[in-house]
């Protein structure tokens, strides 16, 4: 029996996923009467696609793990794997067809219904190799003396102008065009780039994305924020975007070393969700999928929504009160739990509705600092969960509705309980020594960085210290309790 009694989904959420699953089980069944799939909670999907080899239902097990789930069959054995957790071996049975099934956290369940014929398919899907933890890549722009001296230009007027550029990476030289990246981050001592392979070719892709996003702003001296926040969400089971460092390279001369970042476009719906083809929105507001049809009455139902019935409706509550939760434990001082319009996107998933997707993660944990030392957001550490807004915007009008709701206040404060347990200051700061290790000598070489290069060493001791004291602040808050339902 499939139980969704113990999860934590709306009701229309719930019914939605019970949907889903029955439509699954009934379609499998029609194929091979013996085979049977168990699932409770949420979690990640997988699919296999050709024609049905050998394997079947198997004995009781367990799988525990929220990270994305395989099953496969041959011969007699069926095996469900997390990537996290444990392994659950069905016995061998009849061949099953191909179906999708989805696996998730919690306890006991029949072993995995028999697939083959396909390679198997997870999401959210691996990260392009650009983003391997292990290396630091290194890519190379090359610009025509006039086109350089025009993306100077372009700097100095604040204008974002694509242009022509060869663009080289592990021996390999395409064409491409890049702009320059930022808004309050803007700085011409050292530029950001975006690089974009599909501006005159649409279907234009370099390992499988369309753009690449080289970030560097002055007031991130670690260089390793972005890198930090994103597994942070992944580990969460939230949406994410793939993130190390890299160096570049400008007209054959080391220019700095980056935060290379996957940009939200249609690749990164296609490798973080099944269903991807529903509309993309950044800042709550500009279309960027789907625009061929321009179609945004969804996006004007859920401003329009003025119940947390209506808002159930649009959104899928259970994972935005997650996403603002991760946001207000880092903090995210710059995103949208902090009020903060234009830095989030929102994705209209054809079947959960809107999620909300963490985006330009730069300003985090509390460690920014204008030039000279002082402190981008001295109230950082103590930043309240539910109550703190950016000092420059207004806290936005769907989260204070929500978190004005009883219920959906105490979902809230179980989501950041959560995100407090997957906070972990020790392992934050296990990869901050092992990603700055890395970036060392790149952060010495690069001349053009805005601070020194004792400034980035006392931003990344700083960062491990305030890792520390922000799971104290939190710690605090949630034992003090009583603070549902929100009051504005």
């Amino acid at each position: 029996m499939i139980d969704l009694s113990s999860s934590p989904w709306s009701k229309t959420r719930a019914r939605r996923a019970a949907v889903l699953v029955s439509l699954t089980f009934l379609a499998t069944c029609a194929k091979d009467p013996e085979a049977t799939t168990s699932t409770t909670g949420t979690s990640s999907t997988s699919t296999s696609s050709g024609s049905g080899g050998a394997g079947g239902s198997g004995g009781a097990g367990a799988t525990t793990g929220s990270a994305t789930t395989t099953t496969t069959g041959s011969g007699g054995a069926a095996t469900t794997t997390t990537t996290t957790g444990t392994t659950t071996t069905g016995s061998g049975g009849s061949g099953g067809a191909s179906t999708t099934s989805t696996t998730t956290a919690g306890s006991g369940g029949s072993g995995g219904i028999g697939q083959g014929g396909g390679p198997v398919v997870t999401w959210p899907k691996p990260c392009a190799d650009i983003y391997d933890q292990d290396k630091v890549p290194t890519f190379e722009l090359t610009f025509t003396p006039e086109e350089l001296a025009g993306l100077d230009a372009d700097c100095q007027s604040n204008s974002q102008n694509y242009r022509p550029v060869k663009f080289t990476y592990d021996g390999l030289t395409v064409d491409a065009m890049v702009r320059m990246k930022g808004n309050w981050s803007w700085n011409c001592q050292k530029k950001q780039f975006i690089v974009s392979f599909n501006e005159v070719n649409p279907n234009g892709r370099f390992h499988g994305l369309r753009k690449l996003v080289f970030d560097a702003p002055w007031y991130d001296q670690s260089f390793l924020h972005e890198r930090l926040a994103y597994p942070f969400f992944k580990k969460l089971g939230l949406p994410y975007s793939c993130a190390n460092n890299a160096k570049v390279m400008l007209n054959g001369q080391y220019y700095g070393v980056y935060a290379n970042v996957e940009r939200l476009d249609k690749e990164y719906l296609q490798r973080n969700f099944v269903e991807d083809d529903g509309n993309l929105y950044q800042g709550g507001a500009e279309l960027k999928t789907n625009l061929d049809i321009n179609d945004t009455s969804d996006l004007q139902a859920l401003n329009a929504a003025n119940t947390i019935e209506q808002l159930d409706a649009s959104l899928d509550l259970d994972e935005a009160v997650a996403e603002w939760a991760a946001e207000a434990m880092i903090p995210a001082l710059d995103n949208y739990w902090a009020g903060v319009e234009i830095n989030y996107y929102l994705y209209h998933h054809p079947s959960r509705g809107f999620l909300y997707l963490p985006y330009d993660m730069d300003i985090i944990f509390g460690d920014n600092h204008y030039p000279g030392g002082g402190a981008l957001w001295p109230d950082a550490l103590f930043s309240d969960p539910i109550t703190y807004q950016h000092p420059g915007w207004l806290k936005e009008p769907v989260i204070k509705k929500v978190l004005a709701n009883p219920t959906w206040c105490n979902r809230f404060v179980e989501e950041l309980v959560k995100a407090r347990a997957a906070y972990s200051p020790s392992e934050l700061s296990g990869q901050v020594d092992a990603w700055n290790a890395q970036i060392a000598q790149a952060v010495i070489d690069d001349k053009n960085k805005t601070f020194s290069t004792a400034e980035h060493d006392s931003a990344v001791a700083e960062l491990k210290t305030f890792f520390t004291a922000r799971a104290g602040v939190v710690d605090a808050w949630l034992a003090a309790g009583n603070h549902c339902p929100a009051v504005w």
